[in-house]
């Protein structure tokens, strides 16, 4: 453990996850999305610009996943490239008014809940990381797109959540 390491386990005692499991939990990920993009990506992906960013959103995705395992962060180094890409390629595609409304409101969402709970409750119940990373979702596909992100992440949330129920008992 170097001291580094040291550091991190007082900061994030909770949260913290062995590198080994969150590479593999990465690598799953990645696995995923490859087979999401084999079945149904694929056809749809007409141009190189679209492959090439398909790629791209997924490797900073999996960046984020596995800084997000290891240490409960979503980095703004990491998540506000993710939103520049996304306004980029939809302004590339003609769509940057639609693109920008989705990660306006999909920061405004997450920062709006976050500073109602810290403000009822004095603590920090979700980080503006989350928020960054709904605006780069809502930047990638939009403000129609966008409910499905967040149902899909809650869906996943409960079922880690349970499944970690499970596991302490």
């Amino acid at each position: 453990m170097t001291e580094n390491d040291a550091d991190l386990d007082e900061s994030f005692p909770e949260v913290r996850i062995h590198p080994a499991r969150a590479l593999i939990i990465t690598a799953i990920l990645a696995g995923l999305y490859a087979l999401i993009f084999v079945l149904f990506g694929r056809e749809n992906l007409t141009t190189n610009v679209e492959l090439v960013s398909s790629l791209g959103l997924a490797s900073g995705l999996l960046l984020l996943s596995y800084t997000d395992l290891r240490t409960g962060l979503l980095l703004d180094l990491l998540t506000w490239p993710l939103v520049a890409f996304g306004l980029g390629y939809a302004a590339y595609a003609g769509t940057l008014a639609f693109a920008l409304s989705g990660a306006v409101i999909g920061y405004g969402l997450i920062a709006g809940l976050g500073w109602v709970w810290r403000t009822t409750r004095g603590y920090e119940g979700i980080g503006l990381g989350d928020a960054n990373l709904l605006a780069a979702g809502g930047a990638c596909v939009g403000l129609t797109g966008r409910p499905l992100i967040l149902l899909f992440a809650s869906g996943t949330g409960i079922l880690v959540a349970f499944k970690e129920s499970q596991r302490s008992r």
